[in-house]
């Protein structure tokens, strides 16, 4: 198993409530797989997202990757995991806007300690994108489904273990959307990425080849099936 959550509970004050997000939630995610976490706003999945790329850690239960316990790590120690292990995919992009795309994807390698030369590790995850023609471009010279491109190369480029990805068609129009999906599943299936998502987006989840459902906290439902 790349990553797992056993027995995950994860609770926020709110005033004078404690709010319980997660309830005891046990899921184990295998190399290679491409799997979305469903459920309405406030089922937790999300926050069991948030878990599993060391952003966040639970009030009791373990969080492993890669079969270490990174629920016990200092703050910097879990900063080093998601600089060098885990890639993220956004909603909004997150992209630098001064920036130009080959320089937020090298910012990535930077982070994860990369040294020497990176440029052609760059160039080779932008073109693979599909973005060869725009490595100078800054985000605001890119469409929307081009900036989304970029995030996915710079989540790529330094070849983690588990690519995050949050609702990464919620600010694409339907048909950026398809094709943002179609090219996260051809990495998936060529180079055996693993991808997992947060989403409502019944065409996020037509395509997943696992779906984990979530109401109030916890799992209800963990479908394994073949994407239309």
């Amino acid at each position: 198993m790349i990553c797992q959550l056993v027995g995950v509970t994860k609770s926020y004050p709110m005033g004078d409530l404690l709010v319980q997000a997660l309830r005891g939630v046990n899921v184990s995610v295998g190399a290679g797989e491409f799997t979305v976490f469903a459920g309405p706003s406030g089922s937790g999945k999300s926050t069991a997202l948030n878990l599993l790329g060391c952003l966040d850690r639970p009030t009791s239960g373990e969080v492993f990757l890669d079969g270490q316990n990174v629920a016990t790590l200092s703050d910097d120690a879990l900063g080093a995991v998601r600089a060098r292990r885990i890639g993220f995919i956004f909603q909004s992009f997150n992209l630098i806007p001064v920036l130009t795309a080959s320089e937020n994807v090298d910012l990535a390698l930077r982070l994860a300690g990369v040294e020497g030369s990176r440029a052609e590790r760059v160039e080779k995850a932008l073109t693979e994108v599909g973005l060869k023609d725009y490595l100078h471009r800054r985000p605001s010279q890119l469409s929307g489904g081009q900036q989304q491109r970029v995030a996915i190369a710079r989540a790529l480029v330094k070849s983690p273990a588990i690519v995050i990805a949050d609702e990464p068609t919620a600010n694409l129009d339907s048909t950026n959307g398809e094709a943002i999906l179609d090219l996260m599943r051809q990495m998936n299936e060529e180079k055996g990425v693993t991808f997992l998502f947060s989403t409502h987006d019944p065409m996020v989840m037509a395509r997943a080849k696992r779906v984990v459902r979530l109401k109030d906290g916890e799992v209800v439902a963990d479908e394994v099936r073949a994407p239309s």
